[in-house]
């Protein structure tokens, strides 16, 4: 009796296990062995363009499963990441449509191979290449290669802010601890133009000796010194780039003129003037419009004056002014005057990279 007994339950156990696994199965989940597991369905990314211009092209991707008819992808949760490359491009926008995840990847300005992966649970990784092609394009004509240009509003808007608030900081700086560069007006230009474009992290900040540091986003374009051209920024002659530029190189190659009118110059704008009889001809402020670092609506400018050796006075280092434009108008000598009844002042000068 008993030993029937157990029959009937091992039979009735052997049926439910029947049942179960058929429901596993038919839910779409394989029943394996111990040690035969399969591997985990992949992220497959597509890319529209094998290959695209340096200086923002962009490729799409497109990321599907490996198994067609499978586990569908979900509309949240995917990250996607440059693994190689990432000073020749970016990953620019990330969004879901249509059952698939799309990513666009937009070039930098170095040229190279650019590696992009996607990870989505519970997915395994799937990744793809895109290559970044050299691009020497001048498009405007004026010697400023494009891959330099800030064309995106929101880059021109980063640079202006950290262009800005460089020159300016430095205002606040003893004049001893100042970087050996700022020797001049061109040089506290260049400093400030050179910084604004690296990438703003804490070493930088740290090696930047900053007091504070503004909430103003880097250039996402390209980070210096990671350019074709590497630590050469500036337009020194035809075709040719250099870490160096004085004051009338400045002016003559790597800006523009906007107006003979101080109130049409923007907040990173250049203001020159010529005196023939100085030692260096000429000179460059920059327009700051209101202080970024005090509560001083301004509008300022600032600059460095350079050494000074006026007749019968010890030799200065000189110094970095930021008089407001007010009282810049009403300077002694009156060919400093920033306006278009001085044959002396130049005018309101822009940078070539914001020409768009």
């Amino acid at each position: 009796m008993e030993t029937h007994a157990a029959g009937i339950r091992f039979h009735w156990w052997i049926v439910g296990l029947l049942v179960v696994g058929l429901a596993v199965v038919g839910a779409g989940v394989s029943i394996l062995a111990p040690g035969s597991r399969g591997p985990d369905p992949q992220l497959i990314l597509t890319a529209d363009h094998a290959e695209i211009a340096a200086g923002g092209a962009a490729a799409h991707l497109t990321i599907r499963s490996s198994l067609p008819d499978g586990l569908p992808l979900t509309s949240t949760g995917l990250t996607a990441r440059v693994l190689e490359g990432g000073h020749s491009a970016r990953i620019a926008r990330t969004y879901f449509d249509a059952g698939a995840w799309h990513v666009t990847v937009q070039s930098k300005a170095m040229p190279g191979k650019v590696k992009v992966a996607a990870t989505l649970a519970p997915f395994a990784d799937g990744s793809t290449s895109v290559t970044v092609a050299a691009n020497y394009r001048d498009s405007a004509g004026d010697g400023t290669p494009d891959v330099l240009r800030l064309e995106d509003p929101a880059d021109e808007a980063a640079f202006r802010g950290w262009f800005t608030f460089l020159a300016e900081a430095q205002f606040f700086r003893e004049t001893s601890t100042l970087p050996a560069e700022i020797s001049d007006c061109a040089g506290l230009i260049r400093y400030a133009y050179r910084e604004a474009l690296r990438t703003h992290d804490s070493a930088w900040s740290k090696a930047a000796g900053l007091p504070l540091v503004p909430a103003i986003p880097s250039v996402r374009k390209y980070e210096y010194p990671f350019t074709p051209w590497g630590a050469a920024l500036f337009r020194t002659g035809p075709e040719q780039l250099a870490e160096f530029a004085d004051a009338g190189t400045l002016l003559r190659l790597n800006t523009h003129l906007v107006a003979r009118d101080i109130r049409q110059a923007r907040p990173g704008d250049l203001i020159f003037f010529h005196q023939e009889d100085a030692a260096s001809p000429y000179h460059t402020m920059m327009y700051l419009g209101a202080s970024q670092i005090e509560n001083a609506a301004g509008p300022f400018v600032v600059y460095h004056t350079g050494p000074t050796h006026a007749p019968g006075q010890a030799s200065s280092a000189g110094e970095i002014r930021r008089p407001a434009v007010a009282e810049l108008r009403k300077h002694p000598d009156p060919s400093w005057h920033p306006g278009a009844e001085n044959p002396h002042f130049l005018g309101v000068y822009r940078w070539n990279i914001l020409w768009r």
